[in-house]
């Protein structure tokens, strides 16, 4: 660059620098409108219809000089308060904003060329959004559903529980009154008078427990219980201290997978007892706790007193 282009550089105003460029006798320039406004959503602004934005890409199309180009659209920021939208999508509509923007610049220029352009990009949002929807949706219906089937276990927990502590009640009960003191403690129960009834047995029975239990057939229920759960289930029980310790038993069901019922033993629940759809993961359970205490050298468990082993003879 010579000295006399330098001095005529030196001479120039801000106002001459900032005009267009143009070359010998053609018309300047005309730069495409930039985005100059920041829309800061609040009481009375609104975000554009899909349909009049896509007719703008329309009308970008069929311009034919820079002035015929519509002015950019502003930068959109936060949601304006009369869109209908979630309390979520309002507190992160800015977030989005700017993660649309950034997306629809990435590459090199503008990636956007035709309306047919903008219409697929709408459609790939439109996807990945009906993803977030279902995601979302899927979430609050299984959460419902937990929580409903939660409430139908409760219910079933509660008689599946007052006939196991009868029939506990009634066992524990015989190891105390002979045939003839049992069978009276019986009738006075039936009759309502489960006081009476106290008195006569000792502190050593549980009559509120036979009383609770009585009538009440546990395996019938349980049968029930896993044929109208939707999921699975279970209800523990502590029967006090036997020749081991504390006793304590679970009974769980599967959705028509039947029920196994268990005893705790060294951190372990043991399958004892099982319906004949629970018989096959029972066995197949009890298999692999017994050939984890044969490989830590463990002794034969004991299995208490309550409730019989059952499912010994079918391994």
């Amino acid at each position: 660059m010579t000295d006399f282009n330098l001095a005529a550089l030196a001479n120039l105003s801000d106002a001459d620098l900032m005009m267009p460029l143009t070359f010998d006798d053609a018309a300047p320039v005309t730069l495409a409108p930039a985005v100059t406004k920041v829309l800061h959503f609040g009481a009375d602004q609104e975000l554009p219809d899909l349909a009049d934005l896509l007719a703008k890409a329309d009308a970008v199309v069929a311009a034919e000089s820079v002035a015929d180009l519509p002015a950019r659209a502003p930068r959109i920021v936060g949601v304006p308060a009369s869109e209908n939208v979630s309390g979520h999508m309002r507190s992160n509509g800015a977030q989005l904003s700017d993660a649309l923007r950034l997306a629809v610049r990435a590459g090199v220029g503008e990636p956007i060329k035709t309306p047919d352009d903008l219409r697929y990009a709408l459609r790939v949002f439109a996807a990945h959004a009906l993803n977030s929807l279902i995601g979302n949706r899927w979430d609050v219906l299984a959460e419902r559903e937990r929580v409903a089937a939660g409430s139908a276990h409760d219910v079933w927990k509660d008689r599946v529980l007052s006939a196991l502590q009868g029939e506990i009640a009634a066992i524990k009960a015989a190891e105390h009154l002979t045939d003839a003191e049992f069978k009276f403690v019986l009738e006075l129960v039936d009759s309502d008078r489960a006081g009476m009834a106290q008195n006569l047995a000792g502190p050593k029975v549980d009559v509120p427990g036979l009383a609770a239990g009585r009538s009440l057939n546990w395996r019938a229920l349980a049968d029930d219980w896993a044929e109208a759960c939707g999921s699975r289930g279970n209800v523990t029980l502590d029967t006090g201290k036997d020749a081991a310790g504390w006793a304590s038993y679970s009974l769980a069901v599967e959705p028509s997978a039947g029920w196994v019922l268990s005893v705790y033993v060294d951190q372990q629940w043991i399958p004892l007892e099982a319906s004949a759809a629970g018989t096959e993961r029972a066995l197949a359970d009890r298999e692999q706790v017994m050939l984890q205490r044969s490989q830590a050298a463990k002794p034969a468990p004991y299995l208490g007193s309550v409730f019989p082993d059952k499912l010994r003879a079918l391994l």
